[in-house]
């Protein structure tokens, strides 16, 4: 299963780093990408991903989630 979502927060790699491992934190993410050019966050899983748990997770990060 993979999730495209924007982060329009994302401006260097420190947030790509932050999100990064943010969401590695979530046992069924197999992999998160971080576009800091596009603010584009790409989610791979075998599993269904809880979409408001990735939203609150961000959120407590200070990173909003746009469909």
């Amino acid at each position: 299963m993979t999730i495209k979502f924007t982060v329009p927060e994302i401006s260097c790699d420190h947030c790509k780093s932050t999100i990064i491992d943010t969401l590695s934190t979530v046992e069924v993410i197999e992999l998160v990408e971080v576009s800091v050019e596009t603010k584009d966050v790409t989610l791979k899983s075998s599993e269904e991903i809880d979409l408001d748990l990735v939203k609150s997770l961000l959120d407590k990060q200070g990173y909003t989630v746009v469909s």
